[in-house]
């Protein structure tokens, strides 16, 4: 029996309505196997909850989360079961289920959760698969993805070709500032909707918007400097949630307030108004909450129940209660003291970060845009064995998004068919040629031969290739010959990309008691504040089809980590075996689990 560390709770209380109320959060029992299941979507209507999971599908309560239905992936017989785990959202009403999937479409049942219709490649190509929610409004379903707003109000067969379109669409041919969706309200004739380049409102369903910049920061093409993850509207006052804060406008989107100080994090995830007209903010580091529109905020985190700190969304039940999800579990706020916390104890302690050896490269997408990779399909990872081993990682942005070369260097590779294109960096490591791969780009502005400079344009996203949505795929090998013929050798391209502000990388191994690199294991107690639409959950080990650093000859890599103590742990046959890292921005903090098999 292995020791274990307690985390206490502390006393916290909350003035309202007249008197001291004890306040502290209780993690939901969801089921075996689901107590510790990263929350990704929670929503509620009188005594029914529906539940949106990393991994594990969906789960459906009737009767206020006394029992839960799990709704997930059924290999045997893909009609009764869903057709993808990662559920971003969803709704329902009397007539039909719908289930947003993090790259999959839909997931729509009109018997209650029995059998499922699957609206994904099979139906809608490569566009609208990154869905982030669904919302049905008076038997119209409206559903934000990464590609726009996609609209129907029939039900749809993926086996019909239907002569006309059953379904329309909204993205910047009506105005909007970006068809990159991350969250949106409806209210009548009023669409609220938050964007990877700010705030945009429309007043007529979606005809026609204007666009916002909650945090006045504008790019040279007009566009708005502000990813704005969380909509909220109460009354005449729209709120929006940004990696930089928490804004407000109550004149229409013509002056915005930012009350952000006071919050345990300037990244919001969601917002929620409750009964009484108070704000609960679901932020990276906790959960905020005023009833004086910013001015003050009661904070609650890992002494308030929480085990991890990073909080994906909120809902309020009709009794009142607030739900929080989390990465490890879904929470209800109570008055009681829960129980404290159980954490592994460490093995080991890493705290002595170091310099890189090689993260030199410049990201190729701008931080004006999204220059975070999709944070499910990382170097090496599997998406829990759904797919094969990754060779590079992908950032997703809408098609025509500029791609930036990642060093001096020149361009040795072209393929205009498969939108390939590679870059022989004219920075070399030890006696290694280093070349970046840019993969399904829309357009390629260079020719082989020629020279760029760091941070030139190279060409602009797209989808060519074998694709699900638009983005670039963006790999990085080594080679000791300098030839004509491309190398496929791979690197995990994070441990060459300079990592994002604030941020360090963690190196590591995991090896059974003889050394031996364990494959597939998957490493817990990081958590990430964006990008929230292809959130991080944990990393993965590598298998046999991808490679080491010769420098670090790891078996994974968490990069673009912001600075702090983390608990790592990886599960095996039940055990937990962990160990504490710190980590420095822009170092590197190397660490090792062992784990014991017989």
């Amino acid at each position: 029996m292995k020791n274990v560390l307690l985390a206490i709770a502390v006393l916290v209380s909350l003035s309202g309505c007249g008197k001291k109320e004890l306040r502290y959060w209780e993690r939901i029992d969801l089921g075996e196997g689901l107590k510790e299941t990263h929350i990704l979507s929670v929503v509620i209507k009188d005594d029914e909850i529906l539940v949106g999971t990393y991994g594990k599908g969906a789960l459906f309560s009737k009767d206020g989360g006394e029992t839960w239905t799990v709704f997930e992936k059924n290999d045997l017989d893909d009609k009764s079961g869903l057709s993808w785990n990662y559920i971003l959202g969803g709704d329902w009403d009397d007539d039909y289920i719908i289930l947003a999937t993090l790259g999959d479409g839909l997931n729509i049942s009109s018997d209650s959760g029995i059998t499922w219709k699957r609206l994904g490649y099979n139906f809608f190509g490569t566009e609208y698969l990154y869905t982030v929610g669904a919302y049905i409004e008076d038997g119209i379903k409206y559903v934000p993805t990464a590609d726009g707003i996609v609209v129907f109000k029939d039900d749809i067969d993926p086996t019909v070709e239907y002569e006309t379109t059953p379904l329309t669409t909204i993205d910047e041919r009506q105005g909007l500032a970006s068809q990159y969706i991350y969250d949106m309200v409806i209210s009548g004739d009023n669409m609220y909707v938050g964007t990877l380049h700010g705030f945009s409102v429309s007043t007529d369903k979606g005809k026609s918007w204007r666009n916002f910049s909650p945090n006045g920061l504008y790019n040279d093409d007009n566009l708005a400097i502000c990813k704005v993850r969380a909509v909220a509207v109460k009354n005449k006052t729209w709120y929006a949630g940004c990696d930089d804060g928490l804004f407000y406008s109550d004149d229409n989107g013509k002056n915005w307030n930012n009350i952000s100080r006071g919050l345990p994090s300037k990244f919001v995830h969601d917002i929620l108004i409750d009964q009484k007209g108070g704000l609960w903010i679901a932020t990276y580091k906790g959960v905020a909450y005023t009833k004086n529109n910013g001015q003050s905020y009661k904070v609650y985190g890992k002494t308030s129940g929480f085990y991890g700190e990073n909080i994906n969304c909120l809902a309020q039940a009709p009794d009142g209660n607030i739900y929080a999800g989390t990465n490890y579990g879904l929470y209800r706020m109570m008055e009681k003291i829960p129980a404290p916390n159980i954490y592994p104890e460490p093995q080991m302690v890493f705290n002595r970060p170091e310099k890189p050896i090689h993260q030199w490269m410049k990201r190729p997408v701008s931080a004006s845009e999204n220059n975070q990779c999709d944070q499910t399909y990382l170097y090496g990872a599997t998406m829990g064995g759904n797919f094969r081993q990754h060779q590079g990682c992908e950032f997703n942005n809408p098609e025509g998004v500029s791609l930036l070369s990642v060093d001096d260097g020149t361009i040795v590779y072209i393929n205009h068919r498969i939108g390939h294109a590679v870059l022989k960096c004219d920075t070399r490591f030890d006696d290694y040629y280093v070349y970046a791969h840019y993969h399904h780009m829309h357009d390629i502005t260079r020719f082989i031969g020629q020279k760029v400079k760091r941070g030139d344009i190279i060409g602009h996203i797209g989808k060519k290739g074998n694709v699900t949505n638009e983005h670039l795929h963006f790999e990085v090998s080594l080679s000791k010959q300098d030839d004509s013929n491309v190398p496929n050798k791979t690197v995990n391209n994070e441990l060459w990309r300079k990592p994002l502000a604030g941020c360090g990388t963690i190196v590591g191994n995991v090896v059974d008691t003889d050394g031996k690199p364990i494959m597939g294991a998957h490493i817990y107690g990081v958590e990430k504040p964006v990008p929230t639409e292809t959130p991080f959950s944990f990393a993965e080990t590598y298998g046999d089809s991808v490679n080491f650093s010769p420098a670090y000859n790891e078996n994974f890599v968490i990069a673009d980590v912001p600075a702090g103590e983390y608990l790592l742990w990886v599960e095996d046959g039940g055990q937990k075996y962990a160990v504490k890292a710190t980590v420095v921005p822009l170092m590197v903090t190397r660490v090792k689990i062992v784990v014991e098999r017989e």
